[in-house]
């Protein structure tokens, strides 16, 4: 238990650099959405966009328990676990996931509220 608080901590704390290196992946996601709003149902688009995200940004973590992105260490030639990214790519889908359907409500409750 003491491990997984500490894997959350340290990435919380290096979220920024985490976003940095996954800013293309983020800039994609949110241009699928957009191009995708009329075509998709509104559940698959943001799954759809929060994977795009989620595939730049999860981290892997090496001995000294420093974060990088799973692409960041593909594309260095670096070993890693397909265990550890399998399971670091769903956690942070499904982070992205209740982040995106979160915006997206509140964006439709103000729309309802502006209109009412």
């Amino acid at each position: 238990m003491q491990d997984a608080l500490l894997y959350v901590v340290i990435t919380l704390l290096m979220s920024a650099v985490l976003a940095a290196f996954g800013l293309p992946f983020l800039v994609a996601a949110w241009a699928f959405a957009r191009a995708t709003r009329g075509a998709l149902g509104e559940a698959t688009r943001l799954a759809l966009a929060a994977a795009i995200a989620a595939i730049g940004i999860a981290p892997t973590y090496d001995a000294y328990r420093g974060p990088l992105p799973i692409t960041i260490r593909l594309l260095r030639g670096e070993p890693v676990p397909p265990v550890a990214a399998a399971v670091s790519l769903l956690v942070t889908w499904l982070l992205f996931l209740a982040l995106a359907w979160a915006l997206a409500r509140r964006r439709s409750d103000g729309r309802l509220a502006m209109r009412s």
